[in-house]
């Protein structure tokens, strides 16, 4: 306990520098958690929008990245019903809207046919489910519902088009949550797409991967020109989650190397202006293992401080970046315990990158010339 004590102490000599440095770590972390977080659960709300549809496969044209680049004709959804092994069949068009006075730039909007599979896991809160053949009705998420300030009942201008609310619906899925939903037809003459889908959904007979990757190849078979892909590999490749993934590591990757120098800049510059007292304590009998766990040690104490203070940051920068109206419904305010987690790993691997080099040399020091220092 002592030893540890000895460590603290000898940090806060020079509390600016030790703070300072402190701080840089927390803000490199508290990037890299937000932007893995923001990854993470972008994946988990897609596979929790799948899985609570009892979606198997996503049925879109060949060669799109996403969804919203697709362009199917309706009467596919016909021809998929007649494929053995398909359970049940579902057209979906997305696009996105804006709603200037309420400051949002972009809202999901979906377009089912009413009674649709993709009504599982949303959760009616007021008002009603809209029927077949009504025409500018419009369902609203919770979040979007909260942001616009709108009930069951109110009138809503979509697209320059005056609509009805006739309910409010809560889903598990972040990405419904923010949207709002209206009757297929309705939106293909809204958006001047009539007799077009961005994609079917198909749930199978036999949800095991086996039977699904036989019922893709089927698909694909019988319909030229589209690609079915299991749920769980669609949201794995979709672009706008892999173009995260991909700011995230790298982002990670150059949080390490700026973290890792600062660390090292402030250890080497302990060691300098302590080699007169390392070379005392050598000279009081202490070892060389013990010399580098002490300047190691204090490395670490620095990087768990920068950690922590970078969980922080990002619960509260997250949290910040969810109340701006660009991101309201899309991001989940909250951190998985997982990626809290890698933010403490990521403070460990700074001090350990950024504290041997400098912990090495002050145990290599030679206890009569550490003492000559002035």
């Amino acid at each position: 306990m002592r030893f540890v004590s000895l460590m603290a102490r000898n940090l806060f000599r020079r509390r600016a520098r030790t703070l300072l440095t402190a701080f840089g770590l927390a803000l490199a972390i508290a990037t890299v958690l937000d932007l893995v977080g923001i990854a993470w659960n972008f994946e988990k709300s897609f596979l929790t929008l799948f899985e609570g549809k009892g979606i198997d496969l996503v049925v879109v044209r060949a060669g799109t990245s996403n969804q919203l680049s697709s362009a199917l004709d309706q009467k596919l959804a016909g021809r998929l019903r007649a494929i053995d092994g398909v359970k049940e069949v579902a057209p979906s068009l997305v696009d996105t809207v804006g709603f200037e006075q309420a400051q949002i730039a972009s809202a999901i909007v979906n377009g089912w046919e009413a009674g649709s599979l993709l009504f599982r896991g949303a959760r009616l809160k007021e008002g009603r489910w809209f029927e077949p053949g009504e025409g500018n009705v419009t369902l609203l998420g919770r979040v979007l519902a909260l942001n616009l300030g709108k009930k069951a009942g109110d009138p809503l201008d979509v697209a320059g088009e005056p609509f009805k609310v006739v309910g409010v619906f809560e889903s598990d899925s972040a990405f419904e949550g923010g949207a709002l939903i209206m009757p297929l037809s309705t939106l293909q003459k809204l958006m001047g797409r009539e007799g077009q889908v961005t994609g079917i959904v198909v749930a199978a007979e036999d949800p095991s991967r086996p039977a699904i990757e036989a019922l893709q190849k089927r698909i694909e078979a019988a319909i030229p020109g589209v690609a079915a892909t299991p749920a769980r590999d669609y949201v794995e490749r979709d672009v706008q989650i892999r173009l995260v993934k991909v700011m995230a590591w790298a982002t990670t990757v150059l949080a390490l190397i700026l973290g890792a120098v600062g660390m090292l800049n402030t250890m080497i510059m302990a060691v300098f202006e302590r080699t007169r007292e390392i070379g005392v304590l050598r000279a009081l009998g202490w070892r060389r293992t013990r010399v580098l766990r002490l300047i190691l040690g204090e490395s670490v104490i620095l990087g768990v401080i920068g950690a922590a203070a970078g969980m922080v940051l990002a619960i509260l920068g997250l949290k910040a970046l969810t109340l701006t109206p660009t991101a309201q419904g899309f991001i989940d305010p909250n951190l998985p315990t997982p990626v809290l987690g890698f933010g403490l790993l990521m403070g460990l691997a700074l001090s350990l990158l950024g504290g041997l080099y400098p912990a090495v040399r002050a145990a290599s020091l030679d206890p009569s010339e550490a003492l000559r220092h002035e």
